[in-house]
């Protein structure tokens, strides 16, 4: 009895040993793929945490270069500001030279009318001249220049020491 008890003691124990073994196999196996997942789940942690902290320097870069971006901005805005005014004074002054060349422009076709007019008017005094100086001559010509003229009208024109049939008859009527 001692014998089949050994046995089934040795039984036994191999049976809870290679029982237990497989059991333990099993806790073990169990274990060890809840320790692989925790990794794996750690490694993507680490793989997110890296990518946010990349994202967080390419959001500060990209802070930085907005910044940069903002200064240039307020400077070109400065400098376009000052050039629309310097614009704007040169706007003005040509403006002013332009009223400046429309005046004297108005000024000088003022002066050019006035200058055509004093021509005209000297051109129809000359014409008058003219007339005056051929009517002089025609009358040159038909002249008396008889010293005894009895024309009763006179000589054409009459000369200060001529006598004449008027100024006899002056004289005749004032001694009477």
């Amino acid at each position: 009895m001692i014998d089949l008890n050994i046995t089934e003691i040795l039984s036994t124990v191999s049976g809870i040993l290679l029982g237990g073994g497989g059991l333990g196999a099993w806790f073990y196996k169990k274990q060890n793929k809840r320790l692989k997942d925790a990794e794996a789940k750690l490694a993507e942690i680490n793989v997110e945490k890296a990518s946010l902290d990349f994202e967080k320097e390419r959001v500060n870069h990209l802070h930085e270069i907005i910044e940069n971006y903002n200064k240039t901005e307020v400077e070109h805005s400065k400098r376009i500001s000052e050039l629309n005014h310097a614009l704007n004074v040169k706007e003005d002054e040509l403006r002013d030279k332009t009223m400046q060349i429309r005046n004297l422009t108005d000024k000088m076709y003022a002066s050019e009318q006035e200058v055509n007019r004093v021509q005209n008017l000297l051109n129809d005094e000359k014409d008058k001249n003219i007339r005056l100086t051929e009517e002089r001559d025609r009358l040159e010509a038909v002249k008396c220049v008889r010293t005894d003229c009895r024309d009763p009208r006179g000589p054409k024109p009459p000369r200060k020491n001529q006598k004449t049939a008027t100024n006899d008859n002056e004289k005749a009527e004032g001694s009477k």
